[in-house]
C-alpha cells in the first residue's frame, strides 16, 4: 500500500501537495484507516484535502462514474465530500507510474471535526440543545437525500463527522451511495456492525430505504446522548452491541426513556424501526424530520419535563479506551509465545532461558576439560553419560546448538 512520509510531495493538476503530520505523533503522516481505504490529510498552499487510497479489492472503474455522479450533490447539506477527483493512469499517468497504489485514489475536501464514533468511545458530554441540534442536522441531511431518491447505504458512527461547533454533521464514505442513475457497486453494502438491520446481512441495503434503520439508530443516539445514563450504558463503537440489535435489553430501555424526554412519539418511531421486519417497514426519514421540526424552538430545559442538573453530570472515559491497547499488546505477545509452545519461565522469555542453559552447559564442559587436563586419572572413573568433558568436541556441539537456538527463534518469530 501507498506509504507516504512528511517529505512526500505529490503534484496533481499542477498543484503541489504535502502530507500533514499526525496531531498525536507529529513525526508521522496523518492517516485514518478504514475498512475500504486509508485516508490521508494533504494540503496545498490554500486548503486541506483528503486523499483516499483504496485497498486493491475496492479499486474498480465504477469509481469514476460514481464520482462524476456524486459531484452533482456536493452542494447538498452535509455532502461536501462529494466534490471528488479520481486519479487514474489515463488522467494522471506520471503520478500513477510513480505510485501504482494511487490508481483510483480520490482527492476530496478534508472535513474537520470529530466522528460520532469518537463521542461514543470517549463518552464526551453534549448538552440537551447540542444533542437536538446534531439530530436535526442529521435528519436534514438524510431527508434531503431521501427527497432526491438517494441513500448513503452505509451509515455508522465512523461515517458521520460532527462539526467543531457541534451543530452540524457531514457524511463521509459516500462511494456506495444509492442513486437510480448509478450501477450497483461490486460489493453491495450490507450495513455496519451496531447499525445493521437483520435483513441487510443477507439482502444488502443498497436502495432507497437503505438509511432508514441505521439513520434511526444514529438520531436516537444523538438525541439521547445528553443523558448521563445513556453515555454510561453505551457499548462503544455504537450505543448497542451488534448482537443485541432488534432484541429487548437494558440499553433499549434506557434509550427509550431518554427519547421520551422530547416527546413520546420519538420513542414510538424508534420502536417502529427497531422491530421492523424490513427496511421498507421502518419509518421514513420524513417522519423523523417532522417530529424534530415540531419541537419548540426554546431551549430544551425550558419545556422538557426534566431536572436540568441531572444532565450536567460528566461520564468518565472508560479505562479500556485509554489503556486497552497497551494491555492488548502485552496479551498478544504472550499468546504468540504460547502458540509457539514457548511459555515464560521465572519472568524470562524463551530465548533468554535457552541461552542461559546453553551457556551454563558450555561452562560445565570447559570446566570438565580443564579438570581432566589437571587430573587425567578422573577420566576412567566417570560414567559415559557424564563424560562430556572427555571430548572437547562436546563444547563445539553445544555452541552450535546455542547458535541454532537463536537462529530458529528468529525464523519462527516471523510467523
Amino acid at each position: 500500500m501507498f506509504n507516504p512520509t512528511l517529505d512526500t510531495r505529490l503534484v496533481i493538476e499542477d498543484q503541489e501537495f504535502t502530507f500533514a503530520p499526525h496531531p498525536a505523533v507529529p513525526a508521522l503522516v496523518w492517516g485514518q484507516e478504514g475498512r475500504h481505504a486509508v485516508v490521508y490529510r494533504m494540503r496545498n498552499s490554500h486548503r486541506d484535502y483528503a486523499l483516499k487510497v483504496f485497498r486493491p479489492v475496492f479499486r474498480h472503474p465504477g469509481l469514476l462514474e460514481t464520482a462524476d455522479a456524486l459531484r452533482t450533490y456536493r452542494e447538498m447539506p452535509g455532502m461536501r465530500v462529494c466534490d471528488q477527483t479520481v486519479l487514474t493512469y489515463e488522467s494522471h499517468p506520471e503520478l500513477i507510474t510513480q505510485y501504482e497504489d494511487l490508481d483510483y485514489a480520490m482527492v476530496m475536501p478534508w472535513i474537520s471535526g470529530q466522528t460520532w464514533f469518537d463521542y461514543l468511545q470517549t463518552r464526551d458530554r453534549l448538552t440537551l440543545d447540542q444533542s437536538r441540534a446534531l439530530a436535526e442536522s442529521t435528519v436534514w441531511v438524510l431527508y434531503a437525500l431521501e427527497m432526491n431518491n438517494l441513500a448513503h447505504c452505509d451509515l455508522s458512527s465512523g461515517n458521520v463527522i460532527v462539526d467543531p461547533k457541534q451543530n452540524q454533521i457531514h457524511l463521509v464514505d459516500v462511494e456506495d451511495l444509492y442513486s437510480p442513475w448509478l450501477e450497483p457497486p461490486p460489493m453491495i453494502p450490507a450495513g455496519s456492525a451496531g447499525y445493521q438491520h437483520i435483513q441487510s446481512a443477507s439482502h444488502g441495503q443498497w436502495g432507497p430505504p437503505g438509511d432508514r434503520f441505521a439513520g434511526a439508530l444514529l438520531m436516537a443516539e444523538m438525541l439521547s446522548w445528553a443523558h448521563p445514563d445513556v453515555r454510561r450504558a453505551a457499548y462503544g463503537e455504537s450505543y448497542f452491541a451488534p448482537d443485541e440489535l432488534q432484541r429487548e435489553s437494558e440499553r433499549l430501555d434506557t434509550l427509550r426513556g431518554a427519547l421520551r424526554i422530547y416527546d413520546e412519539q420519538f420513542s414510538e418511531a424508534f420502536e417502529e424501526a427497531w422491530w421492523a421486519d424490513s427496511l421498507e417497514s421502518c419509518p421514513s426519514l420524513k417522519t423523523w424530520y417532522d417530529l424534530l421540526d415540531a419541537l419548540p424552538r426554546e431551549p430544551v430545559s425550558e419545556w422538557a419535563p426534566i431536572d436540568a442538573k441531572l444532565f450536567e453530570e460528566h461520564v468518565p472515559t472508560p479505562p479500556e479506551i485509554a489503556v486497552g491497547r497497551a494491555k492488548q499488546a502485552v496479551a498478544s505477545q504472550q499468546d504468540i509465545q504460547r502458540r509457539r509452545g514457548c511459555l515464560p519461565f521465572l519472568g524470562r522469555g524463551c530465548r533468554r532461558v535457552l541461552t542461559i542453559f546453553s551457556i551454563l552447559t558450555i561452562l560445565v564442559c570447559i570446566g570438565g576439560v580443564l579438570l581432566l587436563a589437571v587430573y587425567p586419572s578422573i577420566r576412567q572413573s566417570l560414567p559415559p553419560a557424564l563424560s562430556c568433558g572427555a571430548n572437547p568436541a562436546a563444547i563445539g556441539i553445544t555452541f552450535i546448538g546455542l547458535v541454532l537456538t537463536g537462529k530458529s527463534y528468529d525464523v519462527f518469530s516471523s510467523f
